[in-house]
């Protein structure tokens, strides 16, 4: 039975990994799914215990939550985010902090994936006539959801759950989580400022594709 669970804990971090099955239609979501119905089926864990293992009120909260962010994303709240930050006046340097600030500070109350697909297209085209390199630009999106969503309850699923699971509420968890949060967002500024030092601009003139944007509803 050990080695079962081995097996399948082996398979399912490869298939999470590449993110996909070859040959088959199946996503990171399919291949936790089948993983579990293999453990179960295999006797591996009992039918009550998996049943017991789901946290529900996880579950709910992470869905209030993924509502939340469609909504604002129904509104263009993000479009109108992308579209302030690449049209500011700010230097490309200043434009990297802020571009580091708004995405973390939304992915500390917002879904932090939802954060980065509905800001990158407008951010990206943006950033393109302004004659700046975007991929600087959304590596520190990326880094900045991730290290932004340790700062609260609510940022990712993984906080969610730790919450749940030990009783944790919003205030002393920021307390304790913010702090390195706001480090990390320094840390991810500073990686991506060094590494793509004075390779902001674009070497040539682009024609940025047309993206359709989302107007704000207030």
């Amino acid at each position: 039975m050990t080695g079962l669970v081995v097996a399948v804990f082996a398979l399912t971090y490869l298939g999470m990994a590449a993110g996909r099955v070859p040959g088959l239609k199946v996503d990171r979501v399919g291949i936790a799914l089948i993983a579990a119905v293999v453990l179960v089926v295999g006797g591996a864990v009992a039918p009550p215990k998996a049943l017991a293992a789901i946290d529900f009120p996880t579950l709910f909260v992470l869905f209030g939550l993924m509502i939340l962010s469609a909504q604002f994303a129904a509104a263009g709240f993000y479009d109108w985010c992308s579209l302030r930050l690449a049209g500011s006046a700010a230097s490309p340097g200043r434009l990297l902090a802020l571009t580091v600030a708004v995405g973390g500070g939304l992915s500390a109350v917002l879904a932090n994936d939802v954060v980065v697909f509905a800001m990158t297209p407008l951010l990206c085209v943006g950033l393109e006539r302004r004659g700046l390199d975007p991929r600087p630009y959304v590596i520190a999106l990326a880094g900045a959801a991730n290290a932004g969503s340790a700062a609260t309850l609510i940022g990712n699923p993984q906080n969610i759950l730790i919450g749940q699971t030990g009783g944790l509420d919003f205030w002393s968890f920021a307390a304790v989580c913010g702090p390195p949060a706001v480090v990390a967002l320094a840390v991810t500024y500073g990686v991506v400022a060094w590494t793509w030092r004075g390779r902001l601009h674009l070497d040539g003139p682009v024609r940025p594709p047309a993206v359709a944007v989302q107007p704000l509803d207030r």
